[in-house]
């Protein structure tokens, strides 16, 4: 599961979310409140410095286009029933 912190007050947080959206991904993401205890405690302890940011397996991910590609390949496997091997 992929976690984007985010806030309602951000633009680039909604330009995120349309993006997923339009390429049917956001149902993947799982969205934490950036103004929320939870959002707070893992932008400091990832010492995230923006927003948005996203999380993946633990690590931050800075960059969109890397969450694009997990989340797609996490559909894909989806879509095929496959786990890893």
């Amino acid at each position: 599961m992929v976690r984007m912190i985010g806030a309602e007050w951000c633009e680039k947080c909604k330009q995120a979310k349309r993006l997923l959206q339009e390429r049917g991904l956001w149902d993947l993401i799982e969205y934490v409140d950036y103004d929320s205890l939870e959002g707070r405690r893992l932008a400091s302890k990832l010492e995230a410095k923006n927003i948005p940011f996203f999380v993946a397996d633990g690590e931050l991910v800075q960059y969109v286009g890397e969450v694009l590609h997990r989340l797609t390949e996490e559909r894909i496997k989806q879509a095929f029933g496959g786990e890893d091997e």
